[in-house]
């Protein structure tokens, strides 16, 4: 499944930058025509599996997606946008000739992370 190996990749990336902190929602853009649903649902799952593995770092932690135009550039010299029928997952069917092409676009490319607020302990007033 294609949307899991994207989503498996985000959130690895999500990781590193994370550095231990907890994620609360990861913002992603990807191209029209991906399947945003199965995007969100993937990503519930790459969640609930590190939790199930103790890290809780993403427990709780929600995708939001924007999309943006798809676009392609092909050999045959076209560089567009496409609609939503000419596109499945990460590639494009060229409306010039008929080729299929990767997208210009990344699957899923990641726009932000926000964190949990970090618990701070106050003792009493001296």
């Amino acid at each position: 499944m294609h949307e899991l190996s994207v989503v498996e990749e985000l959130v690895a990336k999500c990781r590193r930058l994370a550095r231990g902190r907890r994620v609360m929602r990861v913002w992603a853009r990807c191209p029209e025509g991906m399947d945003t649903d199965e995007l969100v649902e993937c990503f519930d799952y790459v969640v609930a599996q590190l939790s199930q593995a103790g890290e809780g770092a993403f427990e709780g932690a929600g995708l939001r997606l924007e999309t943006v135009p798809a676009r392609i550039r092909c050999a045959c010299g076209f560089e567009g946008r496409l609609v939503p029928e000419d596109i499945a997952g990460h590639m494009g069917i060229c409306p010039g000739c008929g080729r299929v092409s990767e997208l210009s676009l990344p699957p899923l490319e990641l726009l932000g992370l926000s964190f949990a607020a970090q618990a701070t302990t106050c003792g009493p007033p001296a």
